[in-house]
Parts: structure tokens; sequence; C-alpha cells
């Protein structure tokens, strides 16, 4: 049986920031004797509202195993005034680095400011301007000639979105979970990062990370993230700002992050029996 993480072939390998997809990178680099051969590109697409401490993960895990990892994020997006073309919207990318990365939030702010709606379970344009298409337009500006491949980091115990995604084709790209072919799961990810000489630096909740990518997703279930913003009520600012300025809320069907805040302030949560069930994401874990 060919191993999972060999690879062939041009491969983009989609980096998260998250335990699995590191967990990825390095069974990558281990089945390449330590190196990634030239046919493949290590992407990371930052949105300014990950923790500070996925930002430190992902630079010493370029830094410990010695790989190259391209930090990319929106750049330059504005709704056009002319739109006789058909076309809303104008965006680019731009390619950064750990000193110089956004951690205000200001590539989604500038998402938010451009778009005619606010991101949503329906609609999830966040996902798609500030991660898959800043991503497929930097690699096709970089040489990649569609279609190539791209290592998603969804794991065995995620069978409902590793049938969505693997070996089907979008976009420009023929998807692949090797963590799903390898029989993967959560506990496979937590004995590795428990036994690991570094870790990223946030609550490991047996092997998946509630504060990993935007720190406050709406897509996160109701029940994590009162959880998180009773640990750091200092996060919600930025989502209530952001839900006033455009007059709508993320999860219209939902209360505001203003009313969750205000019930983490009070000592009994009325939101303590939340069903809590999480909409996956392409950023992964």
């Amino acid at each position: 049986m060919k191993n999972p993480y060999f690879i062939d072939e041009p491969t983009v390998i989609s980096f998260s920031g998250g335990r699995t997809s590191a967990y990825m990178l390095h069974k990558c680099l281990e089945a390449h004797g330590g190196k990634l051969p030239e046919m493949a590109k290590v992407l990371f697409a930052n949105t300014g509202k990950e923790m500070p401490e996925t930002l430190d993960f992902v630079n010493e895990c370029s830094d410990r195993w010695n790989v190259d990892i391209t930090w990319i994020e929106l750049d330059n997006m504005y709704r056009l005034k002319d739109q006789s073309t058909r076309k809303v919207y104008h965006w680019d990318y731009k390619v950064t680095d750990y000193s110089n990365a956004s951690r205000n939030g200001e590539p989604f702010k500038m998402l938010l400011n451009a778009s005619t709606t606010i991101p949503n379970s329906a609609m999830r344009i966040c996902t798609s301007f500030m991660k898959i298409k800043p991503m497929l337009r930097y690699l096709k500006a970089n040489g990649f000639e569609s279609p190539w491949q791209v290592f998603i980091g969804i794991r065995a115990d995620e069978e409902r979105r590793a049938v969505k995604l693997h070996n089907k084709y979008q976009e420009g790209q023929d998807q692949y979970c090797p963590l799903y072919v390898d029989g993967i799961t959560k506990k496979d990810i937590y004995a590795f990062w428990e036994s690991s000489p570094f870790d990223l630096n946030l609550p490991n909740n047996n092997g998946t990370t509630d504060f990993g990518n935007c720190d406050l997703c709406f897509l996160k279930g109701k029940r994590k993230r009162m959880s998180i913003i009773k640990a750091r009520p200092d996060l919600a600012d930025w989502w209530i700002k952001a839900e006033k300025d455009r007059g709508e809320q993320f999860r219209p069907d939902e209360i505001s992050y203003e009313q969750m805040k205000t019930s983490s302030e009070q000592q009994d949560d009325m939101f303590a029996d939340a069903y809590d069930d999480s909409i996956p994401c392409f950023c992964g874990d």
C-alpha cells in the first residue's frame, strides 16, 4: 500500500495552524526523510483572528522541522462600483510572515467592509475570501497548473466531512485526506502532541482545540463559544463591534455575541444547556 503522505505530483499541504494539520505536515515530512519534494508547498492563510498562540505554533513548526511555510492573507478587497462584468468585488492576496502577519482581524475587517452580507452559516464568504480564493490565486500566480493535489487535514473520525472532500475535484484541485486514509483519529493526534517536545500552547480538549482557528468563529457551537468567552471575555469585543457595525448577526438564528458576553458575566448561565454542534469548516483543526 502506498504511503498516504508520499507526494509524487504537485501538491499543496493546507496548514490551518492547528494540531491536526500540523500532524499531517509532520507525517508528510517523515514520508520524505524530513524534507518535502520541490513539487510540494505548505500554505497557511491568516485571517487576523487566529489566537496569537496559533501564529507562534505555525512559526515553531517551520523552525523546528526546517520546512518553509508560506503565509498569505486577503488584501486590497473592495466592492466594485461598476458591476457590468457581474463581478462584485476586487480583491487580491499578499504574502506575509510571522513578524508581519495581521493580529487584529484586519483581513476579516476588510472583508466585512466590502461584502454585501455578513458571513453566516449559509454563506461562508469568510472561508471563501480569506482562505480558499487567496490560496488558489497565489498558487496560480506561482506556477501551479490545474489540476494539482491538495492535502486536507480531515481525520478518520470525521468521516462525514471526509467523504464530502476526499478524492473530490473542486476549483482546480484534487482533494485528498491522508489522515482519513491512514485511519488517524483525535486520540492519535492527542497522543502525538502529548509526547512531542513542543506543542500548540492552547488547551488540548482530548484532541480538539476549542480556541483554534478564528477565536470565536460563528461556526463553533454556542456552548463552545460561551466557554471561550467565559475564559477570555475580551475576545468577544471584536465580534460584538462587527455585528453592531453591520447591524447584522453572524448567526441570526441565535443570540448575539453581546448577549453571549452578558450571559457569561452572570453567575447563572441561561445558555448552559445550549445545543453545541459545531458546523464543519474548511479551516479544519
